[in-house]
């Protein structure tokens, strides 16, 4: 008698403590895909003779009704007018949920790099920013890593 009891206690305590892992799993998860990544701002702030430095805000909003777990840019690329400028990647951070955390960088763009870019920003009068990166995190107590892919544009 004492036996089957313990026996259906332990399989009840397996139920629960799996149903809050997998509640636990699921709702990170939506946090981590649901985020979303834009390019808020952009801006020149040096110019040289032979590059210039640029600024981009970045705005990590979260939707969700779940704080998402500590998370990262694991690779990003920054194209001017359809150019490669730069990569790179962020360090981690977090938010709350619905909520936004905005996150600055600056990236060196040497001009002989990007002469097709200037061409078309002088002509057009316009420089037009895309950012295309990863966002990673660790979820269910660290032991699963997910991700979510983000694209931003924002032009200057």
């Amino acid at each position: 008698m004492i036996g089957s009891r313990a026996v259906v206690i332990v399989l009840f305590v397996i139920l629960v403590v799996t149903g809050l892992l997998y509640y636990q799993f699921s709702k990170e998860r939506e946090a981590v895909e649901r985020l979303k990544v834009e390019v808020t701002g952009a801006s020149i702030t040096r110019l040289g003779l032979s590059s210039c430095d640029i600024a981009i805000k970045l705005r990590f909003t979260n939707p969700s009704g779940f704080d998402t777990p500590t998370f990262w840019v694991s690779s990003y690329s920054v194209y001017l007018n359809g150019e490669l400028v730069a990569t790179g990647s962020m360090p981690p951070t977090k938010v709350t949920a619905g909520s936004s955390v905005y996150q600055d960088l600056t990236i060196s763009v040497k001009y002989s790099k990007v002469t097709r870019a200037l061409v078309d920003a002088i002509l057009k009068g316009k420089l037009q920013v895309e950012m295309i990166g990863e966002v990673r995190a660790k979820i269910l107590l660290g032991l699963l890593e997910v991700s979510a892919p983000f694209t931003s544009t924002y032009s200057i």
